[in-house]
């Protein structure tokens, strides 16, 4: 009995308190922003303000402009003496405007029109005065010349006339432009104030977006409030800046943090992480369903069944950012800039080291999170029968930092191209590609193609027997030696009526069937300053008459 006595005592005072609590006037506090912790998708809010609070509950009302926020994840923090009773995310109706704004901006608008309409009156009189300067010269055209039969006027006269006539009409002209220029001010007035009116007198749907701190105050105290929210139209794309030495034994590589942001409301001068964590809604640990097998049977039909739901995945499209190589400069060029590093339990952040500034509007803000010096062994690559081009590689090891995104790749200072940088799990071993070298060229070149009319003193009427010979050359033009690695493939038959014979190959390739593919073949070769190498292969095919075998 006593304990459900006290449970009641207890119900009752909650009900009561927070009956009470509804009735309170929300205390609206001016709030800002001060740190940005940006995701791949997101980003979570960090707002701060100060509030004057009374002995007993307080409910104060922090207005944010953000388009899209998730009700759930806002929290808050309250640094003072007492107790919090609720956080949440509301949206209050906009009130109506009092009758006493539409009445200031009415008596406004009676008071320019009276203005108008005084500075139109001025302009009828003005035009007047010009209409008498008319008359007065027609006049002048008629009467002065008949005068003249009889009478010259005087020197002094005709100046007194001349001067007359042109100080006045100089000082119409003048103020009737001063007029219209007035009265184009106050029709802009007018515009404006007649638009204020109208979203007045019009009923809005609007409301208000707050986060209401309900906090029970052990005193009469000034409070710190630190809120957190997650918003979405806000994120950022990895990208990538290789660079390398002119020696191309070293390549620095850049991670830059391509943001994008449309919460709706600025971040202005803000501490700004960037963080690759993905937030994930619902974390839930993925299960598995029984592996069934089975026969399939005649489905019978239902009236009743329910409709099959199809997901479709959809692929976001990268944007692929280059940069213009900067100019010869006297002084020497700056480094990028680095931010500080935190390594999380899931992820990485990384806190840019001063405040920013990123405006809510369609422009990509770019910032460079590292830079580091990426080891490995670096070698040149040909695939001489479908490039011309010899490229720079690099056999590298992922770390945890490594997210896939552009890579866009400097040789020497110079740009040289751009490609994609794919994730990989901490130590795997990848290729980087680092742009095409012309110091390092390959040639391929076919010496013989040649039909034969006998073959060993016979050949079947319906076969054609063909001669076919290739070369490749290499050349090294740098001043040190390089590891070449050179792809190349020879025909492979999958019937018996399609031969290759006398295959001949110099020299024998590092590695036949190269990664698991039949005919293809694998050369490494070390050239040294100014050196030059060969590679030759010949064979023969022999093929029904009525076949065209592709032939490079």
């Amino acid at each position: 009995m006593k304990n459900t006595f006290y449970r009641f005592i207890f119900t009752v005072t909650v009900v009561l308190f927070f009956t009470h609590s509804a009735v309170l006037a929300a205390q609206n506090v001016s709030s800002r922003i001060q740190d940005v912790t940006l995701f791949s998708n997101q980003a979570l809010i960090s707002r701060q303000a100060e509030a004057n609070v009374q002995t007993g509950l307080n409910e104060i009302a922090l207005e944010i402009e953000t388009f899209n926020i998730d009700p759930d994840s806002v929290t808050a923090r309250v640094f003072g003496a007492g107790e919090i009773f609720g956080v949440q995310y509301k949206q209050v109706p906009t009130q109506q405007p009092p009758q006493e704004n539409i009445k200031v901006i009415l008596a406004k608008i009676e008071q320019l029109q009276r203005e108008k309409q005084r500075r139109l009156d001025q302009k009828k009189g003005l035009q007047k005065n010009e209409a008498f300067l008319d008359a007065f010269i027609d006049f002048s055209k008629t009467q002065i010349p008949q005068e003249l039969k009889t009478s010259f006027p005087d020197t002094e006269s005709l100046n007194q006339t001349i001067s007359f006539l042109s100080s006045n009409y100089r000082k119409v002209y003048e103020e009737i432009q001063s007029i219209d220029v007035a009265v184009a001010e106050i029709d802009k007035e007018l515009a404006v104030l007649k638009r204020e009116l109208q979203m007045l007198r019009k009923p809005s749907g609007k409301a208000r977006k707050v986060i209401e701190v309900l906090f029970n105050s052990a005193r009469a105290q000034k409070i710190k409030i630190q809120t957190q929210y997650l918003v979405s139209n806000a994120g950022w794309q990895p990208l990538y800046k290789a660079s390398v030495t002119s020696l191309a034994d070293e390549v620095d590589l850049t991670l830059f943090a391509k943001i994008m942001q449309l919460t709706g409301e600025d971040w202005n001068d803000v501490a700004l992480s960037i963080s690759n964590v993905i937030p994930l809604k619902g974390v839930r640990l993925p299960s598995l369903n029984s592996w069934m097998l089975d026969l399939p049977r005649p489905r019978r039909s239902s009236a009743g069944g329910a409709p099959r739901q199809a997901f479709k995945k959809s692929a976001p499209e990268m944007e692929m950012l280059a940069e213009a190589p900067a100019e010869d400069m006297e002084a020497e060029p700056a480094e990028f800039a680095q931010a500080r590093k935190r390594k999380l339990p899931l992820s990485f952040e990384y806190a840019i080291g001063q405040k920013m500034t990123v405006e809510s509007r369609k422009k990509e803000t770019i910032l460079p999170l590292f830079t580091k010096q990426v080891s490995g062994d670096y070698y040149h690559w040909a695939v001489p029968k479908q490039s011309p081009l010899t490229f720079l590689a690099a056999n590298v090891k992922a770390d945890k930092e490594l997210l896939d995104g552009p890579l866009n790749v400097y040789f020497g200072g110079q740009y040289v191209g751009k490609t994609y940088l794919e994730a990989k799990r901490a130590g795997e071993m990848f290729n980087l590609s680092l742009g095409a070298d012309r110091e390092v060229v390959v040639k391929y070149e076919k010496l013989k193609d040649k039909v034969l009319e006998t073959y060993f003193g016979m050949v079947d009427r319906n076969t054609t027997v063909r001669e076919l010979a290739y070369k490749i050359t290499m050349e090294n033009l740098k001043d040190r030696a390089v590891t070449l690695k050179i792809l190349d493939s020879v025909p492979v038959s999958k019937t018996d009526r399609i031969q290759v014979k006398d295959l001949a190959i110099k020299p024998e390739p590092t590695k036949r069937n190269y990664l698991d593919r039949q005919g293809v073949m694998l050369w490494e070769q070390t050239l040294k300053p100014g050196a030059k190498a060969e590679i030759s292969i010949e064979f023969l095919l022999n093929y029904p008459k009525n076949f065209t075998p592709p032939i490079y």
